[in-house]
């Protein structure tokens, strides 16, 4: 970033590599393009709106060459790099974050990356040669702006975020230089609820606790649903594949999903959701996201990780979250001889390799959440309209399908929606 007038850059057409979206495989490309004539690297999300004179103000006052800078502690910090952006922490330990810092998850800040945030040149050049002299030592990626924070953060070696108040997620202060604008995506009529069909993995051992959390939320939502068990029980009605349950993994039984749907020749349904029997979704939400994509195209959406993506790796969709396909992405993975090694092979980590075999890029989209609601910032949550969560482990279900979901949520939403459109327009 300069003091004339931005470039924009989009990420995904930086670099054909899968693991692009991570960042870090980008900077080496950051430090030999912009560190002449640029300060920082300022990034952003899609919706993130930016108004860009205050944003050129708001850096302005970390960077000692545009301004005075008497504090001798502003100047070491500039000169051995700065991180900028609002600062999110969590409010306890947590599965996505390996439970870093569980004596007090608090004292960890990382950008919100909604309300965009900021690197400067000198950190990208230090960050840059580390990269060149060590690779990255976590072969997964799963919450990227918490990775990012700790790796920058280097167990007290680098800089901690700055957090800069004019970096924000909502409108409601005169000197934001960033807001986010939270809306369902609606890109047309959303899909109808006939068009979707919801397969929901299952065993025995949780036919008696968890498949009645399920009739008892978002089951009524959905118009084709089918429980997917090692167990045929009349009374909920499950379906027996003929693979046998597994501890971990399911493999097997998600291909044998992925083969029944595609095999009915009289059911030409254009998308196919398979969650698992502790996943908590909203489908009429999932109607209006799937309004922005073609069902005729290979789409296979969900919340995103990656595996190995330093050293060519892949990309996937985590199962809890929810996995969504397009007919014509699971009719390419079934004519591949892609699939699983063994049937307790982790279903989404396969997928995620056979799709990036095929070519066929995952979509993400943080609205699905493969953790509970207490496992994500309050910040986070706030400029959000989620569409999915995982688990119910030490949470009542019930009150957070309500709470977070449920249909008398969606007139709010629609208003969001409505509101977006008007503001793009």
């Amino acid at each position: 970033m300069t003091w004339e007038l931005p470039s924009v850059l989009l990420l995904h057409q930086l670099a054909k590599q899968e693991g692009a979206w991570t960042i870090l495989p980008l900077l080496p490309h950051f430090a030999v393009t912009y560190s002449r004539n640029s300060s920082w690297i300022f990034f952003c999300e899609e919706e993130t709106r930016i108004q860009i004179p205050n944003l050129l103000e708001t850096i302005r006052r970390y960077d000692p060459s545009k301004v005075n800078i008497t504090s001798i502690d502003m100047l070491y910090l500039y000169l051995t790099g700065m991180v900028l952006g609002k600062a999110l922490h969590d409010e306890e330990s947590t599965i996505i974050h390996h439970y870093a810092f569980s004596e007090n998850p608090t004292v960890f800040k990382y950008p919100d990356f909604a309300a965009g945030w900021a690197l400067s040149i000198p950190l990208v050049n230090k960050l840059t040669k580390r990269l060149k002299s060590e690779s990255l030592k976590s072969d997964f990626t799963i919450d990227l702006k918490h990775e990012i924070a700790l790796y920058i953060w280097d167990k007290g070696g680098g800089p901690p975020l700055t957090p800069v108040p004019e970096f924000c997620t909502d409108d409601v202060d005169f000197y934001c230089a960033t807001t986010f604008h939270s809306f369902l995506p609606l890109c047309g009529k959303p899909v109808k609820k006939e068009d979707i069909f919801v397969a929901v993995k299952t065993c025995k051992k949780f036919h008696g606790d968890r498949i009645p959390i399920v009739k008892q939320t978002w089951e009524s939502q959905a118009s084709l649903i089918e429980y997917y068990s090692d167990y045929t029980e009349n009374s909920i009605p499950t379906v027996d594949l003929g693979i046998p349950n597994t501890d971990r993994g399911h493999c097997g039984k998600t291909f044998a999903i992925l083969e029944r749907f595609l095999n009915r020749s009289r059911d030409k349904t254009a998308w196919l959701v398979i969650v698992d029997d502790d996943t908590l979704i909203s489908i009429s939400r999932l109607q209006h996201l799937l309004s922005c994509y073609d069902s005729g195209e290979p789409v296979f959406l969900g919340e995103r990780y990656g595996y190995g993506l330093g050293t060519g790796g892949y990309s996937y969709i985590t199962g809890g979250g929810g996995m969504v396909f397009s007919r014509e992405a699971i009719r390419r993975l079934l004519a591949s001889k892609c699939r699983c090694y063994s049937n307790d092979a982790p279903d989404d980590m396969v997928l995620g390799m056979c799709f990036s075999g095929l070519g066929i890029p995952v979509t993400h989209s943080p609205l699905f959440h493969q953790a509970r609601p207490v496992d994500y910032p309050k910040d986070y949550l706030s400029h959000q309209v989620p569409i999915s969560f995982h688990k119910h482990w030490n949470i009542d279900p019930v009150k957070v399908y309500f709470t977070w979901l449920a249909p008398n949520e969606e007139a709010k939403a629609r208003q969001e929606t409505q509101k977006g459109f008007r503001e793009e327009l």
